[in-house]
């Protein structure tokens, strides 16, 4: 009697691969503070010392978080002294004045076009993305002057509590809630107007 053959058989080194390389994929996962302490490490080794660089637009799933990224790149560029970093001050009223975005998307044309107005060489950008239970974070650097790309980092973000909380969109009001009126004192027995004793919000203080 033939033995009858197990379909699933073919499949089973394909499943030990993936349990194997699920745990490794996520012990690589750093911090968001330590990936970003690495990302300039990488540059530093790659970006020419003594540069003007300004760090630009982070895609990221909320406002906040990009914000808090680029806020948190910006000192760490800083505070490595290999650079001198444009204060995002100046990137705020440029802002106002070419009326672009600083969190989200930018064109690679108005990326190179700040680059020259703040008088950088190297503009620093990318986005975090979540991925499954991890972030994806990737920063780029590019050249103002040839526009070509100096270098990527790339790093799995551990999700924390702090990014959670970066990541989490807050509720939006409802478009018809609003809000409680004030309590009304009771109002007194005796007194008033005509017989009838005014609400105590409207009666003057004794």
């Amino acid at each position: 009697m033939n033995k009858r053959k197990n379909p699933l058989k073919p499949l089973l080194p394909v499943f030990l691969f993936i349990l194997c390389v699920i745990p490794v994929f996520s012990q690589n996962a750093v911090t968001l503070d330590r990936g970003l302490g690495n990302t300039v490490k990488y540059f530093a080794e790659r970006l020419e010392k003594g540069n003007k660089i300004v760090v630009l637009n982070f895609s990221a799933p909320t406002a906040r978080l990009a914000e808090y990224v680029s806020e948190e790149l910006t000192a760490n560029f800083v505070n490595d002294g290999s650079w001198t970093v444009v204060d995002r001050n100046n990137l705020e009223l440029l802002q106002k004045e070419m009326q672009f975005q600083l969190s989200g998307e930018v064109d690679d044309d108005t990326v190179l076009s700040i680059g020259k107005k703040l008088g950088a060489q190297i503009i620093i950008s990318g986005s975090m993305e979540a991925v499954g239970d991890l972030f994806r974070l990737r920063v780029r650097a590019i050249s103002v002057e040839t526009a070509a790309i100096k270098g990527i980092s790339a790093a799995n973000i551990q999700r924390d509590r702090i990014l959670a909380s970066l990541a989490e969109t807050p509720p939006a009001a409802s478009a018809g809630e609003t809000s409680p009126a004030p309590a009304r004192k009771p109002s007194s027995a005796s007194g008033g107007s005509g017989g009838r004793s005014l609400p105590g919000y409207l009666r003057s203080p004794p």
